[in-house]
């Protein structure tokens, strides 16, 4: 049985893997055409209107998803009782984003937001759908529904985007495919599973479901609330497309450290939660994935902070080098983000919510005391951005403080399973910002740089034998190799699988 666990995980990280990979692949692809194709303008309106829609779609679903995971002996009875007050609480959101759309608008000055901002909100009720659809899925560990789901609805919203932007609709290319994307996400996994709510509704169940969730919905606000502050404070304070290259340099470092943190964490919480009842047992678990995460978090960062400036020239232009300084100081915060939510992850699923609440809390109140110290005492927009950088540091500390006391986790053991990847890392990134001198064009020094950072990286991963690259190895090729063989066709002695094969020609 626990051998069958084990592969049903494997497989679920690899279907994942396939989600993940594959969707940011594409969006990767369609955030460069658009990035060319549209003005920095039309990025900045988008993130004003996003930072009131999340902060409300937080509100809608997190916490509630979590808490079906977890619990062990969920129903259709606590499912349809959640999306039922889920879809209540987006209709009361998007009635609030409706009313006082145009107060945002004013705030910003700039009124052409209104009508965007109420069609955007829509997509919280598709949300609240997707977030009971999506917990259903999980907890049977079926990601290969999530990928045909997230893929298609990748595909369809980013031709549509591509098509308006070229027609010169502007940011409502934008606004359309984020409303596409969510819609056709949403459709396709309710036909992919096909789960259907109850006309039920327990109280008692969501009021046990809160008294977990209650605390992941908070620490979700804080963290969601405390990134959109940042950006709410760009937008407002600094002229210009200052809040655009904010974004645009947060992008790609986040898109690398959310695909890898969703690879390992959306398969292997429901696997913490299985045993939950034995702490050595998670911890190891929580050790294997931090030591793996780390050997593929942190030379991605190292090399991608080293490539910045012909990555973005090559990829999105000119117009958008502004955002060089931002990606690099934003590849430090998500080098460690992977790590401290493997290890968040494992609190949640011991059902120590409450932890994690306090541990949100006292992030987030430093993080708003060294943004309001560089709003005040800088006038730069980058300044904001290191008040990140910081945070972020002093966020992994604290979370390793809890893990010594939960798990016995000590921090050094900590340290210790981040440091090789971490020396390969400065290594690798040493030979190709060594590259940035070559006197070649920016494209071939672009591959060149890339080629040269895989080649010194697994180099002397594999030289010095490191023991997380072995592990990560064993375990992939283990289970390919076992798939291999059960796929092949079992003869008895009286079998001619052969002739049965040529037959069926």
């Amino acid at each position: 049985m626990d051998q069958t666990f084990r592969n049903k995980t494997i497989s679920g990280v690899i279907w994942k893997a396939m989600e993940s990979g594959g969707t940011q692949a594409v969006k990767f692809v369609i955030s460069v055409v658009l990035a060319r194709m549209l003005d920095p303008e039309n990025y900045t309106t988008l993130a004003l209107m996003l930072i009131f829609v999340n902060i409300a779609d937080v509100l809608v679903k997190r916490g509630f998803a979590t808490a079906l995971i977890q619990r062990k002996d969920a129903d259709n009875v606590d499912f349809s009782s959640v999306l039922w007050l889920t879809l209540a609480l987006a209709a009361v959101f998007y009635a609030a984003l409706f009313f006082g759309a145009p107060a945002i608008a004013a705030f910003y000055k700039q009124p052409q937001i209104v009508l965007a901002l109420r069609i955007v909100a829509v997509t919280l009720f598709t949300g609240a759908f997707s977030s009971v659809q999506g917990a259903i899925i999980q907890r049977k560990l079926e990601f290969r529904k999530f990928c045909i789901a997230t893929l298609g609805a990748t595909l369809a919203s980013g031709a549509v985007g591509i098509y308006m932007a070229y027609a010169g609709y502007g940011v409502w290319a934008l606004v359309a495919q984020q409303m596409i994307s969510s819609f056709i996400n949403v459709l396709l996994l309710w036909m992919l599973d096909r789960w259907r709510p109850a006309l039920v509704f327990s109280l008692q169940r969501v009021r046990s479901l809160f008294s977990f969730g209650w605390k992941l919905l908070l620490s979700s606000l804080l963290d969601t609330g405390y990134g959109s502050l940042s950006s709410l404070v760009i937008g407002k304070r600094y002229i210009g497309d200052s809040l655009a290259f904010y974004n645009r340099g947060r992008q790609y470092p986040e898109m690398i450290a959310s695909n890898l943190t969703n690879i390992s964490l959306g398969v292997l919480f429901p696997a913490y939660a299985a045993h939950q009842d034995d702490k050595v047992r998670v911890r190891e678990m929580v050790r294997k994935t931090n030591r793996s995460t780390a050997l593929m978090i942190f030379p991605m960062m190292a090399g991608l902070a080293a490539v910045a400036t012909p990555f973005v020239r090559v990829l999105l232009t000119e117009k958008w080098l502004p955002s060089v300084p931002y990606l690099q100081m934003m590849c430090i915060v998500f080098a460690l983000y992977p790590v401290e939510a493997t290890d968040l992850q494992a609190m949640n699923a011991l059902g120590r919510s409450d932890l994690y609440l306090t541990t949100e809390i006292i992030k987030k109140i430093f993080g708003i005391a060294a943004l309001a110290i560089s709003v005040f005492a800088f006038t730069t927009p980058l300044a904001i951005s290191w008040a990140v950088v910081i945070t972020g540091v002093f966020s992994m500390i604290v979370t390793m403080v809890v893990m010594k006391q939960l798990f016995a986790y000590r921090w050094r053991d900590q340290i210790w399973d981040m440091t090789p990847p971490i020396l390969l890392s400065a290594v690798m990134w040493g030979a190709v910002y060594a590259l940035s001198f070559v006197p070649i064009p920016d494209l071939p020094r672009l591959i060149l740089q890339i080629v040269c950072g895989i080649a010194v990286y697994l180099g002397l991963a594999v030289l010095l034998k490191l023991e997380s690259f072995r592990y990560l190895w064993t375990s992939m090729k283990t289970y390919f190799t076992k798939n291999r063989k059960a796929a092949e066709p079992t003869c008895g002695p009286d079998d001619s699988c052969g002739s049965n094969s040529s037959g069926m020609m």
